[in-house]
């Protein structure tokens, strides 16, 4: 549980809502913004950047997916994509190749050095891990994953 801050004012105060339901949201942004933070921080140590870590990885798990493809696997759209595999393939840790069957396709590959900094990513998102679930037992994890696919679901029926 987060401490509150001395003179924290209330988070919102909305109308039908429990005060109980305020705090459990504001506590989830809080989780995600210092989760963001701490992998914004321990990548970029390494030259990297979030997105271009997920790059990486799928990348890494799908040998020549499509730029397209690999746009709707980050959920970003294809210009921003573009972007970070023009940066990934001028620091030589990707390379596009055309499609044999499609010229219009660029397929997209690790390279060597790719391979080497996804170690190290790797290493990064487990010490993430580890970090954030320092002192949970395996039933208080289990039941964190199931209030959290709780909460997904709710989302994605709204989505």
């Amino acid at each position: 549980m987060f401490a509150k801050e001395p003179n924290d004012a209330p988070f919102l105060d909305l109308k039908g809502i429990e005060p109980i339901s305020l705090e459990v949201f504001r506590s989830l942004f809080k989780v995600i913004r210092f989760h963001s933070q701490l992998l914004f921080k321990l990548t970029s140590e390494k030259g990297i950047y979030p997105g271009q870590a997920a790059c990486l990885w799928f990348i890494n798990q799908i040998p020549g997916i499509s730029q397209s493809d690999l746009a709707k696997k980050i959920h970003v759209a294809p210009p921003t994509v573009t972007h970070m595999l023009q940066k990934l393939e001028k620091t030589g840790l990707i390379v596009r190749k055309e499609d044999e069957h499609d010229q219009r396709l660029s397929r997209v590959y690790l390279t060597e050095a790719g391979m080497s900094i996804l170690d190290s990513l790797n290493d990064i998102l487990a010490e993430i891990i580890n970090t954030s679930l320092d002192g949970l037992d395996s039933d208080q994890k289990h039941e964190l994953l199931y209030l959290l696919d709780v909460i997904g679901a709710n989302i994605l029926r709204k989505l």
